[in-house]
């Protein structure tokens, strides 16, 4: 895999422990899957995905005590089986990592002018608040899905 600059990104096999009912995080996940550019380097990356977690693990508290209620200790072992509703664990374990991946690719997107400063990074700069948003919405979305939510909601003022 290669970044923006054609500069070959090294995938770094380092876990960042959960609480123990939501999953593990793996930044090699993180970078091959969300294709973040080589020049980011990976404390940069455990920060965005560690802030990441403590964010969506705090909009999801509600669910994991409802989850907890219903006998789930652990996501990560359940994945596979079926709730009442139909859903899968693992489809929640996914949202999950998408809820967690996106946000902390909306944060890193953000910073990419900060870490290249050539005349390609000032184009980059200018979309970036554009793209941080675009990811954190798919985040926000992953979290609705989670808490049982549609993507909008609408309310009588």
């Amino acid at each position: 895999m290669s970044s923006f600059s054609g500069k070959p990104t090294t995938l770094v096999d380092q876990k960042i422990e959960n609480n123990g009912f939501w999953p593990d995080l793996s930044v090699s996940e993180f970078q091959k899957s969300y294709r973040l550019p080589a020049e980011y380097l990976v404390d940069l990356l455990v920060t965005h995905l560690v802030m990441a977690m403590a964010e969506v693990n705090t909009d999801l508290a509600r669910v994991e005590d409802t989850l907890r209620a219903a006998g789930v200790s652990n996501l990560q072992a359940m994945a596979g089986v079926s709730t009442p509703g139909g859903w899968a664990y693992s489809f929640k374990l996914e949202q999950y990592k998408r809820a967690v991946y996106c946000r902390a690719k909306s944060t890193a997107l953000t910073d990419f002018p900060t870490v290249v400063r050539r005349d390609s990074a000032e184009n980059t700069g200018k979309e970036a608040p554009e793209r941080g948003e675009t990811f954190l919405a798919f985040s926000q979305q992953a979290v609705r899905a989670l808490q049982g939510r549609s993507r909008i909601t609408a309310a009588l003022l």
